[in-house]
């Protein structure tokens, strides 16, 4: 797994796992990699790691979102390879604002927008969706433009989040407790198998891509 920011001596780790995308059944070559640690004073730190370098799309994606206290997004960094692109960038939020800055290709933009509901495009930061049940405004970051400009940019977005009643789902073999996370915004439709920590179990996107967890873990104190 790639770090942006490598774990301190300070952190603990928490909960970790990895995601195989497939479709139709077979493996695309994508796999999705997680951590979540813990910090100091309540604060969190969760890094992704989208690598998708053996896959059709060639794209890489890092990210490393810090949690505050109560479990709120407070600051996301971001890296991003492929398409001829080389992107990184740092979200804040600034009361109900999230405020950005980043590179594309050695290039600076600004960016601002609001919404309550945040997501970044992975299994894990889809799960972050899980405290938003219903219709609200979101914000993302664009991965759907061909105009360099506008890549990894913020994006607002109505979002629906509807979070199903718990049931039970096998992963490796395994009966888990799980939720059924479903969300919709434009054209997209994405659905994630989450348990009751918030681990993304299982992914299916509106055009057939889907995810399976092929490692799950929960450290000890």
């Amino acid at each position: 797994m790639r770090f942006i920011i490598h774990e301190q001596p300070y952190e603990r780790p928490l909960l970790a796992g990895r995601l195989r995308y497939e479709r139709d059944g077979w493996p695309t070559g994508a796999v999705e990699s997680w951590r979540l640690t813990n910090a100091v004073d309540g604060y969190r730190f969760l890094r992704v790691d989208l690598d998708a370098r053996d896959a059709p799309s060639g794209r890489s994606y890092l990210f490393h979102l810090t949690l505050g206290p109560a479990d709120q997004p407070e600051q996301l960094k971001y890296r991003f390879w492929g398409d001829g692109l080389e992107v990184s960038g740092t979200v804040l939020w600034d009361g109900d604002a999230l405020v950005a800055t980043r590179r594309v290709n050695g290039e600076g933009y600004e960016d601002e927008a609001r919404g309550a509901a945040f997501w970044f495009p992975a299994g894990a930061g889809l799960a972050l969706l899980r405290y938003h049940d219903g219709a609200s405004d979101g914000v993302t970051l664009r991965t759907d433009t061909s105009d360099p400009a506008q890549a990894l940019a913020l994006v607002e977005t109505p979002v629906t989040v509807a979070l199903g009643e718990a049931g039970m789902e096998a992963i490796s073999g395994e009966p888990l407790p799980v939720r059924v996370l479903s969300v919709a915004w434009g054209e997209r439709r994405r659905v994630v198998w989450i348990d009751a920590e918030g681990r993304p179990l299982r992914l299916r996107r509106e055009d057939g891509l889907a995810a399976v967890a092929e490692r799950l873990m929960r450290y000890t104190a």
